[in-house]
């Protein structure tokens, strides 16, 4: 029984090894289309009543996690009949630049500089 079984299993194992290789991506992850980062808006000083710039901030962090962290009930988020209130799933999708109707991905956890 075990001549049969590792004569059996190893070919196959063996095949299936060399067939991996094989299974790679084919294009690269150039096409990666980022939501486009929010504009910082100025502040007005009460006192003075002009507009005082606000550096933006060096990098913007998105993704799911992010947007769970800043909810009062994160379980929303995979809820399809959640309130508008707690956000839009397509802000955390990514986006097939050639064909801009079929999505590519969800962000997971992503940092924009």
């Amino acid at each position: 029984m075990n001549g049969k079984f590792l004569r059996l299993i190893l070919p196959m194992a063996a095949l299936l090894m060399a067939a991996s290789g094989f299974a790679q991506q084919t294009n690269s992850d150039a096409a990666f289309l980022a939501p486009a980062p929010k504009k910082v808006k100025a502040k007005i000083d009460k006192k003075n009543e002009e507009a005082v710039d606000q550096k933006p901030a060096p990098f913007d962090i998105t993704g799911v996690v992010q947007q769970a962290f800043k909810m009062k009930h994160p379980l929303q988020l995979v809820n399809p009949l959640a309130p508008k209130k707690d956000g839009s799933g397509q802000d955390n999708v990514t986006w097939d630049p050639d064909n801009p109707e079929k999505p590519k991905g969800i962000i997971i956890f992503g940092i924009q500089w």
